[in-house]
C-alpha cells in the first residue's frame, strides 16, 4: 500500500489525512511528491492531483468537483477522506464518527478553505486552533526539513485523533451507564453514581434532575448541581447561600454534617468525606 500526498509545506488537512490512513493501513508507505508518475503509482492520493474519485481512491479538493457540506463549508482532503474512511476508523460507531466530524474535521475543512468559523469578541483574543498548531511543525531554520517535520506532525495528529476517538467512545459508554443509574433512582431529582464519569450534558437532558452524587478523586464524595439547558455555568437549584465558600468546620457547623468538606462560592459543587454525608447535604439542599 502506497499513500501519496504533496511535498513541501503541509497543512492540517494532509497531516490528519495521512494520520487517518496510516491508522487503517499501518504497513503503508507514505510518499510526498507532486510528480504525476509517482502519484499514478500510489494506491491512495490525497490533497494533490486535481481529482476526487472515490473508486480510484483519489482525494484532492482543489477542483470544483470536491463539493461542500450542507452548511456551505467546503471539504478539505481530510474531510473527503473522513466521509469514506472515518466510519471504518471508528469501528462502525456513527455517534463517534459524527462527533469527530463536527468537532474536528469540519473545522479543519473550513480553515483549509479560508472560511471563517467565528467572530472574535470584544475581548479581541482569537484562540489558537489545531490547524495553526499543525502549521507550526513546518521547518523553522535550516536544521529542519519538510519531510522529517511532516512525520513529526503526523505523529502529533495521530495522538489527537486517537485521544478524541477514545474520549468520545468512553463518553458515550458513560452516558449509557449514567442513564442506567438514573433509571434505578427512586427520586428523579437525584442520581448516585458508583464512580465518576463525565455526565454534564446527559444530566441536563433529564428534566427533573437537580443533583448528582459521585466519589471524587481524593476519596471524598462530591455533590454537583445540574445545569439548565443552554447554560454553561448555571444551576437548576444552587446550594443554600449560607454554604457558599465555606469549608471544613465552618461548613459542618452550618449544615450539621460532621464530615462536610467544602462548598464552592458559586454554590454549584460541594463535598463530604462519606457517601452518607454527601446524601445528607443533598437532603438539606432539596429542603432549602
Amino acid at each position: 500500500m502506497i499513500i501519496a500526498t504533496h511535498n513541501g509545506k503541509f497543512h492540517a488537512d494532509d497531516v490528519f489525512g495521512v494520520a487517518l490512513l496510516t491508522q487503517l493501513y499501518p504497513d503503508a508507505q507514505v510518499v510526498r511528491s507532486r510528480d504525476k508518475e509517482v502519484l499514478d503509482q500510489a494506491d491512495i492520493v490525497l490533497d494533490v492531483g486535481g481529482t476526487y474519485d472515490v473508486e480510484a481512491r483519489r482525494f484532492d479538493h482543489h477542483q470544483l468537483t470536491s463539493g461542500a457540506r450542507p452548511s456551505g463549508i467546503l471539504f478539505s482532503a481530510f474531510g473527503l477522506l473522513w466521509q469514506h474512511y472515518g466510519l471504518e476508523y471508528c469501528g462502525g460507531d456513527e455517534r463517534v464518527w459524527g462527533k469527530i466530524d463536527r468537532r474536528l474535521v469540519t473545522a479543519i475543512d473550513a480553515v483549509d478553505n479560508g472560511q471563517d468559523l467565528y467572530t472574535v469578541s470584544d475581548l479581541g483574543t482569537p484562540p489558537v486552533d489545531v490547524s495553526t498548531v499543525l502549521g507550526l511543525f513546518n521547518p523553522i531554520g535550516e536544521d529542519e526539513d519538510f519531510d522529517s517535520q511532516f512525520e513529526v506532525a503526523v505523529g502529533f495528529a495521530t495522538q489527537i485523533l486517537t485521544r478524541l476517538k477514545r474520549s468520545y467512545e468512553a463518553g458515550f459508554a458513560a452516558e449509557e451507564e449514567f442513564l442506567a443509574a438514573y433509571r434505578a433512582s427512586s427520586d428523579k431529582r437525584v442520581v448516585v453514581l458508583d464512580r465518576f464519569m463525565p455526565h454534564g450534558s446527559i444530566a441536563t437532558a433529564q428534566p427533573e434532575l437537580l443533583y448528582t452524587v459521585f466519589p471524587g478523586a481524593t476519596g471524598a464524595w462530591t455533590v454537583q448541581t445540574v445545569r439548565p439547558v443552554g447554560s454553561e455555568f448555571g444551576s437548576r437549584k444552587p446550594f443554600p447561600d449560607a454554604w457558599r465558600g465555606l469549608d471544613g468546620e465552618a461548613l459542618a457547623e452550618v449544615t450539621g454534617v460532621e464530615d462536610a468538606v467544602f462548598c464552592h462560592k458559586a454554590a454549584f459543587i460541594c463535598a463530604a468525606q462519606s457517601r452518607e454525608g454527601a446524601l445528607r447535604l443533598v437532603e438539606l439542599a432539596l429542603a432549602d
